[in-house]
């Protein structure tokens, strides 16, 4: 803003007026009138009389031929004034602050108002050229002084940039980084020169001194090195990643900090509503667009199930986002909720993809040894670590949900769920159930490869035992999948366990039937070494066998061992103390009583734990 050319110094000012003052003294009573002692006015009184030289314009029908006298001078009072805060600054004094100020917000409704009425007085146009002259001036010091005091933060910020980080941490939570008082006197300022009808210049001064410091802020941050569209297309998911990792920092701070901060100045500063919005929408405009191109490049990228957690981490960031901008226009608030919709809606079909994947997985190789399926380890672990996101993606299926997919659900499947509050409130539970489901149709389809119905059955243990354990160990998943299910899971479980025992050890049980041992009353010994030899030849095929299987659970394989003891132990303690001594008479004894009751425990312990030649345990 240009300041008129020739004005006359603070001294010359004060020289003016005592030659003046001298003059009047000099001079006969009848020019005494046309110099009045209005000039030598206080300020104040000099204020108390525009203002009523104001509300006379407004009141009065008769034309205006000349000012009053106790106005005349008010131009040169404030230009005077002008003078001083040149040379003093303003922001040092308050109380000369708020007397310059509200000198100059008078002499800019003066001139306001003379300029409406249009009075064509020559006396009145001399006033009011000398009043818009010194208008001009004064509100060309208070723009200077207006971007002064802005530029002021950004300076304090260059000087704080050597401090340790706890005080950098307290400068983030208090940005932008200007003192109370200069923010008091920044809107002090705008409101004159608003009133002075330098609205226009106000709002720039403001937006290209608050655009710098906000530009200093993202550079940073790495702003200006958000990829653009052709680079995100461009380059490997690897390295996306941390782009995309960096974006989300960004967005956040601004979201947390940047965004609240330049909202808070602007409403202090501006007491219009349409003004703060105005300018704090131009603010995060273009830095929000510049996100939205972002995330939307990523969604353009091919689709894969480890994009999932990403895209959710995208998604929440643009949801944050929203309650930082709600005050600037809604068309950018529609922009940032249409990116989100897309994230979402990336995010809904990579999950489906997770559906298709276990629905495709149809190997013809069994896992060695009826260990965890792979398959199993990699639902699970993926379903563990979308449950962080749980919250997100009930959002985004809730969204997205077909409002017909529980009515084709068996209803067998809809009673057992009847009782699970979370089943009916959450859409993502309900797709959690229906990956489980998919999972243990698999499984079910996995178990077929065995030719064992053992072994199929310490599958489908070692597959059920681990799904369990990660759903128990994750509060997450537990409250998803509901009571109802657990306990359904852990029936299966058991049904397993007892199908096993049956398997295995029904036969072993059966030989150890007295039944078949007698011949006209009497023990047969041929019968009874057979049997014993029968025992031997089965119990030594299941330790060379199951000691190769693998359970992978400690826990389970305890317990199937106990379980197996206390079943095979006190058959073979009771027939072997009934019937040995049928055959320690004979040669040979050793041939076929191979084993004492106390061995049998020891054989048993060797189950389950893989060929240790070849392969360890495996935990997860």
């Amino acid at each position: 803003m240009e300041k008129p050319g020739d004005h006359a110094t603070e001294s010359e000012i004060t020289q003016h007026c005592d030659e003046s003052e001298h003059q009047s003294q000099n001079k006969e009573p009848t020019e005494t009138a046309k110099t009045p002692e209005s000039s030598q006015l206080s300020l104040p009184k000099a204020m108390e009389a525009v203002d009523d030289f104001i509300q006379s314009l407004s009141s009065s029908t008769d034309p205006l031929q000349e000012i009053p006298p106790a106005v005349e001078p008010f131009p040169e009072t404030v230009d005077s004034l002008v003078s001083k805060m040149e040379s003093s600054g303003i922001g040092r004094d308050e109380s000369e602050d708020s007397a310059f100020i509200d000198a100059v917000n008078r002499i800019s409704k003066s001139v306001m108002r003379l300029r409406d009425l249009n009075l064509d007085s020559t006396p009145v146009s001399s006033w009011l050229n000398r009043a818009s002259s010194v208008q001009h001036r004064a509100v060309s010091l208070l723009d200077e002084e207006f971007r002064h005091l802005l530029d002021r933060s950004v300076e304090n910020k260059k000087k704080k940039n050597g401090d340790d980080e706890s005080d950098q941490i307290e400068q983030e939570e208090t940005f932008p980084d200007i003192p109370p008082e200069s923010i008091a006197t920044l809107k002090k300022i705008a409101g004159a020169m608003i009133s002075a009808g330098y609205e226009t210049e106000c709002c720039m001064s403001y937006e290209t001194s608050r655009r710098h410091a906000f530009k200093g802020e993202l550079r940073e941050m790495g702003y200006e090195g958000i990829m653009n569209v052709e680079d995100v297309q461009r380059i490997p998911w690897e390295s996306l990643q941390g782009e995309i990792a960096s974006w989300i920092s960004i967005v956040r701070r601004c979201s947390a900090v940047l965004f609240p901060g330049e909202l808070s100045l602007c409403n202090a500063v501006f007491p219009d509503p349409a003004i703060r919005k105005r300018l704090f929408t131009g603010f995060v405009s273009a830095v929000t667009i510049r996100f939205l191109e972002f995330s939307g490049a990523v969604v353009l990228t091919k689709r894969s199930s480890e994009k999932l957690f990403k895209f959710l981490d995208m998604y929440e960031t643009l949801r944050d986002l929203i309650p930082a901008v709600e005050n600037s226009d809604s068309d950018l608030i529609n922009e940032i909720k249409l990116s989100q919709t897309r994230l979402g809606e990336a995010a809904v079909t990579i999950f489906g993809e997770l559906e298709n994947s276990i629905k495709t997985d149809i190997g013809r190789t069994p896992v060695p040894s009826g260990a965890v399926h792979p398959l199993t380890r990699y639902t699970m672990n993926y379903l563990k670590y979308a449950c962080e996101y749980k919250d997100t993606l009930d959002q985004v299926f809730q969204h997205y949900e077909k409002p017909e997919s529980d009515q084709t659900e068996p209803e067998t499947k809809q009673n057992q769920r009847e009782d699970d509050e979370e089943y009916k409130t959450s859409a993502f539970a309900r797709q959690m159930i229906r990956v489980m489901e998919l999972l243990d149709a698999n499984l079910e389809i996995k178990s077929a490869l065995y030719r064992d119905p053992s072994l199929r059955s310490i599958f489908l243990m070692n597959n059920g035992r681990y799904i369990l354990q990660k759903i128990k160990g994750s509060t997450e998943i537990r409250d998803l999948m509901g009571q109802a299910w657990t306990r359904k899971r852990s029936t299966e479980l058991r049904q397993y366990h007892k199908s096993y025992q049956r398997e295995t050890w029904g036969k072993v049980l059966q030989c150890m039937n007295q039944e078949g041992l007698q011949v006209n009353g009497k023990i047969s010994k041929t019968a009874l070494k057979e049997r014993f030899k029968i025992f031997n030849n089965m119990f030594d095929e299941i330790h060379k066998t199951q000691s190769t299987w693998i359970v992978n659970d400690e826990q389970m394989q305890s317990e199937l061992r106990v379980s197996i003891a206390a079943l095979v132990i006190p058959a073979y303690r009771s027939f072997f103390g009934r019937y040995k001594q049928h055959i320690d008479s004979g040669r040979h004894t050793d041939k076929y009583v191979k084993y004492q009751p106390e061995d049998i425990e020891s054989v048993i312990d060797d189950l389950f734990d893989g060929n240790p030649a070849s392969m360890g345990r495996k935990r997860t």
